[in-house]
């Protein structure tokens, strides 16, 4: 994939994060990963078709909302996979990206 499309990419995942924190009523989204190097995510165990190396995947750790108030409100957002507690390795962050499933069994998704 072109450096031009992962920055394409990583764009429209802003301004669906932008979506998703303006409607919990403008409190901030706590980011811990997005796009990632394939060195980057080799060394953090990264899945070799991770949505990161494509710019689309992000995630988002506990903060003013709940893990699970992140994941069920980011399905009204555009994203078409997410991934979160109950799913394995996804307990302690909500993953989001462009291409996937919706898992998060803790949370009722």
């Amino acid at each position: 994939m072109s450096a031009s499309t992962a920055r394409f990419n990583a764009l429209v995942s802003m301004w669906k994060l932008q979506a998703l924190r303006h409607a919990l009523g403008d409190q901030s989204i706590r980011i811990t990963s997005g796009f990632r190097s394939y060195a980057c995510n080799s060394a953090v165990g990264g899945a070799s078709n991770s949505r990161h190396l494509y710019g689309d995947g992000v995630d988002m750790g506990s903060g003013p909302h709940s893990l699970c108030r992140l994941a069920q409100q980011a399905r009204n957002h555009g994203f078409a996979q997410i991934l979160g507690p109950g799913y394995p390795d996804h307990n302690d962050h909500v993953h989001v990206g462009a291409a996937g499933g919706w898992s998060a069994p803790s949370c009722g998704i």
